[in-house]
């Protein structure tokens, strides 16, 4: 059986569709299920088992996870329901995992068949994140609604309706009866945990017809710490991608070893070149051509 190890990506894939899936999780599950993405390859035309011990988990985590913890949160997570909705007139039912098996500090898991149209060989919209970005937020809401809202990052804001948005995220009764409460232990929470460790910039305003709150809007932007995080970014999702034009109308690319390139004729920019070009990206990185919208989208 092959070994899949945890270390290789922090990148994971999801169709939109499980992103605006209904279902409620902890933290800890989300964690779990991110993780265990990454091992998924984007050319895999089927699920294998995934095999990998705790310590992998606990190198990718950066904390320590013990197995009755990694019982207790693969337990949860199947008995979970994922509620898809495709269109007005069909939904989906199902779970994450069909078998989950811990032996001796090595994990075993399989995810569940009815799965793989939202994870493998994706060809409509899917959703791209980094498990860096994510792993450092404590609340689930905050994982959830950074997921949400990178969907539509491409457009600079998205917007939901209250109540659809608790729903969605399974809220408890709590939050639903109390706006207020809502307000302060989601939505502000996720627009501090999201511009403090992710991608993406947000705020959010509030949709007010008369005395109650009916809606948010959340405007979005990218959000960049620093140059170095842009450079790994462009390499790991838009290698080979249109980025700019320079000043003499050429196109410039980067290629599938992170090396900046003309792609009219080929040529590679040299060192000190490339470092002034991957500086000039980073300042201009509001305009750079992968990040604009498709007309596809």
């Amino acid at each position: 059986m092959e070994n899949y190890s945890l270390t290789e990506r922090n990148y994971f894939r999801e169709s939109h569709l499980i992103t605006n899936a209904k279902v409620s999780y902890t933290a800890s599950e989300i964690d779990l299920i991110m993780m265990l993405l990454t091992s998924v390859k984007k050319e895999d035309k089927d699920f294998k088992d995934y095999v990998f011990s705790v310590q992998e988990l606990e190198r990718k985590a950066g904390k320590k996870i013990n197995h009755t913890q990694l019982k207790d949160t693969a337990k949860s997570l199947m008995s979970k329901v994922i509620e898809i909705q495709e269109t007005p007139k069909k939904w989906k039912l199902f779970t994450w995992f069909s078998s989950f098996s811990y032996d001796d500090g090595i994990v075993t898991c399989s995810f569940h068949k009815d799965l793989k149209p939202y994870l493998l060989e994706l060809q409509g919209r899917f959703d791209i994140a980094n498990i860096k970005h994510l792993l450092p937020m404590k609340s689930s809401y905050s994982k959830r609604i950074y997921m949400l809202i990178k969907e539509r990052s491409k457009f600079g804001s998205r917007t939901f309706d209250i109540n659809e948005m608790m729903e969605l995220l399974k809220v408890p009764k709590s939050h639903k009866e109390r706006y207020n409460k809502f307000k302060t232990d989601v939505l502000i929470q996720a627009k501090n945990d999201i511009n403090k460790y992710t991608d993406l910039e947000v705020d959010f305003e509030e949709i007010k017809p008369s005395r109650k709150v009916t809606g948010v809007t959340f405007t979005i932007k990218k959000n960049y710490v620093d140059l170095k995080t842009f450079i790994e970014f462009i390499r790991e999702l838009h290698a080979n991608e249109l980025l700019y034009y320079s000043k003499d109308n050429k196109p410039l690319k980067c290629d599938n070893n992170g090396m900046l390139y003309y792609a009219d004729d080929m040529a590679t920019l040299d060192k000190t070149t490339a470092q002034k070009a991957w500086e000039f990206l980073h300042e201009k990185r509001e305009k750079l051509l992968c990040f604009q919208p498709s007309l596809l989208d």
